[in-house]
């Protein structure tokens, strides 16, 4: 999945661009490939976007427990024949190995073809070029996950092994009587190996004829029996008959491999349509996962949504035992967003991105309802952004570069996340600059939101105003006053859920709640309401 035509890198690392490539990679080679190949839909593309999520909530929504994990040990276990078609096709022979991989390919576009085709989705696989290939090699199959030419691909077969078994037996006896008369020279009751040990002392005379010493020791002899003329020609016989079984593989491995080549084009056309399949059910497991839904991809540069979810965040809350607070918004022009620290501005920004990301690749989204457009460019600016400019510019002036290069990439429509752009200049400054950046977001018709501390830039900008709801109350402060439990108090006292609001924020204090909390002395909070009063 290449997010680059709509995220550069450091926005992509802001807005959970991995996170979601992981969630929903598939799991067998074939998907990868597929996989690799998806581009976000362009403008004008909205009619494919929502039709590909809705196919994937289909999917989702016909998948029970049972089909569920009968496709996940599908794609999971399926090996990559491409190679193997591919060498069919040039016309090589295919080696067992290759004959296996081809086999078990076969059965899963069958049995994957038949698990969609349940699901009543309103597409499938054509899995009789598979069912074709698979029957033919079917009598090759061996339990667990093995593969042998059994005589009952071809007769020659079985009678050339036959005449190589009696062959075989033929040597094995000439050769036994050889090794019987050689024991029996040399006054011993058998030998057990090729090779054996004859003591210098035990030998009368010299060695028996046919039997030859094979190296010296100063106290032994070690020996062997020869071949003598019976068994050498009960040799060469078992050699021939060994041909001829080779001859007859041979010629059922090229057959098979007839029978592979003859059907590679269709055989290719079920491996592309297997990788896409496993690209739909890898997203429809993550539909499930995290209960999302087919957006309404609309044409004008907009982004609405009911109880969104930034779902990397969300994953994290969980393993620590926490919950994630759902999000409404609306937004279709800049907009600004206010609140206290540790109020969850961030977040609400990152949730707007990965909502839009999501639509970007025709996945449903983590809401309970949603309409996105599909933008040219999702741009983050500010905090969590990793700046690759030289280090000899100070982070105010990275800051006004990468807006500078965001601003000039031809995207009609632009989504802008600011995450409190100036921050790091003097106040009077940063509220100038960052009305002038609302205007030129303006200006352009670009759809965003700024979070920031500044007072009064809605009013100044002429823009709509949204605020965090932020503390509730403030939280009674931990005994131990550790910062682990101050924060678990702050999460459990604050409001994450965001309103419009008409004006500017007023002060409400939510910092120095927190500076208490976190365990600055009393005087000192006091002294920070007193001055906020003035």
């Amino acid at each position: 999945m290449n997010a680059q035509p709509v995220l550069d890198a450091a926005s992509a690392h802001v807005l959970g661009a991995e996170w979601l490539t992981k969630a929903i990679a598939p799991a067998s080679p074939y998907g990868a490939r597929s996989f690799a190949d998806l581009h976000p839909f362009c403008a004008g593309e909205e009619a494919q976007a929502q039709a590909r999520s809705r196919r994937i909530v289909a999917v989702a929504r016909a998948l029970d427990d049972d089909r569920l994990g009968a496709l996940q040990t599908e794609f999971d276990g399926v090996p990559d024949a491409s190679g193997a078609i591919a060498r069919a096709s040039m016309g090589d022979v295919l080696d067992d190995v290759n004959l296996l991989e081809l086999l078990r390919f076969c059965k899963t576009v069958e049995r994957v073809g038949q698990l969609f085709s349940q699901l009543h989705a309103g597409f499938g696989i054509d899995a009789s070029a598979a069912g074709i290939v698979g029957r033919a090699l079917a009598p090759g199959y061996r339990e667990p996950a093995g593969f042998y030419l059994t005589d009952g691909f071809d007769g020659d077969l079985a009678a050339a092994r036959e005449r190589l078994g009696r062959e075989q037996a033929e040597l094995d006896a000439a050769r036994g009587r050889e090794v019987e008369g050689a024991a029996r020279e040399l006054e011993r009751d058998e030998i057990a190996s090729d090779e054996f040990i004859v003591m210098r002392t035990d030998l009368r005379g010299t060695l028996p004829p046919g039997i030859r010493v094979v190296r010296e020791a100063p106290t032994y002899l070690l020996c062997a029996v020869e071949y003598g003329s019976a068994s050498l020609a009960a040799l060469a016989r078992r050699d021939a008959a060994a041909d001829a079984v080779a001859a007859a593989e041979e010629r059922v491995r090229g057959g098979l491999s007839s029978v592979v080549r003859e059907h590679a084009a269709s055989l290719d056309a079920g491996a592309r349509m297997l990788g896409e399949l496993d690209v739909i059910f890898s997203a429809a497991r993550f539909t499930r996962r995290h209960a999302c839904v087919a957006a309404d991809v609309v044409a004008q540069p907009m982004l609405a949504f009911e109880q969104a979810r930034f779902l990397p965040l969300e994953a994290e809350l969980a393993a620590a035992g926490r919950r994630f607070t759902p999000l409404d918004l609306e937004l279709n022009d800049p907009a600004v967003l206010t609140g206290p620290n540790m109020g969850g501005k961030s977040v609400a920004l990152q949730t707007c991105g990965f909502m839009a990301l999501c639509a970007a690749f025709g996945l449903p989204v983590p809401a309970k309802r949603a309409r996105v457009a599909l933008f040219d460019q999702i741009a983050w600016l500010g905090m969590g952004r990793d700046a690759e400019i030289g280090g000899l510019l100070s982070s105010f002036a990275r800051e006004v570069v990468e807006l500078r290069e965001i601003l000039a990439r031809a995207a009609p429509r632009l989504l802008i996340l600011v995450d409190e752009f100036a921050r790091t200049t003097t106040p009077h400054e940063g509220r100038a600059l960052t009305v002038a950046l609302l205007a030129r977001l303006r200006e352009r018709g670009a759809c965003g939101m700024l979070a920031t501390h500044l007072a009064g830039i809605p009013g100044a900008a002429g823009v709509r105003h949204f605020s965090v709801r932020g503390v509730r109350e403030v939280p009674a402060l931990p005994a131990a006053q550790e910062a682990a439990e101050a924060l678990a108090a702050l999460a459990e006292s604050m409001d994450y859920t965001i309103a419009e609001v008409c004006g500017d924020d007023l002060p409400h204090g939510d910092a120095i709640a927190l500076t208490s909390l976190l365990g600055m002395d009393r005087e000192f909070v006091e002294t920070a309401y007193r001055a906020l009063v003035e």
